[in-house]
């Protein structure tokens, strides 16, 4: 389930040293997944959130953001990201 995947991901941030720094909280885009309770944001070290955007691409998210890696929005990846995401990875099921 969503909920399951959530739990999954924000667990192996935390196994990776990573920071769950927001979940259906804080300031967000309209709409955003943060709301409905399917997104969080993971922050740490620069060489460790590169790594777990990575890992995290694996599980086929519906989102997945992180300066400089890059974008995955609804199955399409953009090198390019989407910017405000330099200090965390934004994953969302």
């Amino acid at each position: 389930s969503t909920a399951q995947k959530r739990q999954a991901g924000m667990n192996r941030a935390r196994a990776m040293g990573l920071t769950i720094t927001s979940t259906t909280g804080g300031k967000h885009t309209p709409g955003s997944f943060h709301y409905q309770g399917r997104a969080f944001d993971a922050a740490g070290a620069a060489k460790t959130m590169k790594a777990f955007f990575w890992e995290m691409l694996k599980t086929r998210p519906t989102e997945l953001f992180h300066d400089p890696c890059g974008a995955f929005d609804n199955g399409v990846y953009s090198k390019q990201g989407i910017g405000g995401h330099s200090r965390h990875v934004h994953v969302a099921y």
